[in-house]
């Protein structure tokens, strides 16, 4: 009896002593989920782009004034952009500039006949290259963001015409370009395809103004300087694109 009372008194105190201990013990916390940072848009970027496009009622008017109608164009382009993104909240604010080469190109042939031969006229208008520069504003939702633009653009258009006839080898015709200036405006939008590689699909609108340039006269070949024209044209643009995007310290993921 004894021994058993002792036995019991032992384990008793053992038990006691255990608890203390786990009490002296600090308590182990659970580790906090790791909390992912939202995507940021702040930062610079460069990137290319390809596309293509339109001139639609493109006009001149001679010194004269006379006046015509050139032909509407359509072709390619593909240049490239740099830009600084700003975000505060889901509003992105940015500026980009941007060069592109067009080969954006109307060309109109005709042909009339009469009694003394046949007669064969081309004329063709050519946008050679642009540059733009805009702000931007736009609507982020997490890694996708819908922006407007609008800015300045600068355009290259040449002009020729050819008149030639059946009857002989002689030739004629004029030519006359010179750089347009006027505004533009688009929208788009951008989605980050990881944390720095970014796509978009842009349309833009672009409006230049009437300019006088040169016009010089042809003769097999040889040109002199004639009169002066008025040229003006709209432009439409539809472009694929992507941005490597600079990495400026803020969270992305």
């Amino acid at each position: 009896m004894k021994k058993l009372l002792l036995a019991t008194t032992c384990l008793a105190l053992s038990s006691v002593t255990s608890m203390a201990a786990d009490m002296t013990m600090p308590m182990q916390t659970k580790a906090p989920a790791y909390a992912v940072p939202a995507f940021s848009w702040t930062g610079f970027y460069i990137g290319a782009n390809v596309g293509g496009g339109t001139t639609t009622d493109p006009t001149a008017n001679n010194s004269e004034g006379a006046s015509g109608t050139l032909a509407n164009g359509k072709g390619a382009v593909a240049g490239g952009q740099v830009g600084y993104n700003w975000q505060d909240g889901n509003w992105v604010f940015g500026v980009e500039g941007e060069g592109f080469w067009s080969n954006i190109k109307g060309i109109e042939n005709s042909k009339f006949f009469d009694t003394t031969g046949t007669f064969l006229s081309t004329a063709s208008l050519e946008n050679r290259y642009d540059f733009t520069v805009a702000a931007r504003a736009g609507i982020a939702f997490d890694r996708t963001l819908i922006y407007a633009k609008g800015g300045w653009a600068w355009g290259n258009y040449q002009a020729n015409s050819l008149f030639s006839s059946t009857l002989n080898s002689n030739t004629s015709g004029s030519n006359f370009g010179g750089t347009l200036d006027g505004f533009l405006v688009g929208v788009g939008v951008e989605h980050a395809l990881t944390r720095s590689w970014t796509v978009k699909l842009e349309y833009d609108y672009i409006g230049y103004g009437t300019k006088e340039v040169n016009v010089n006269s042809c003769t097999n070949g040889a040109c002199t300087l004639t009169s002066t024209t008025t040229i003006s044209s709209t432009k439409q643009l539809f472009k694929v694109g992507a941005n490597y995007l600079f990495d400026m310290g803020g969270a992305r993921y």
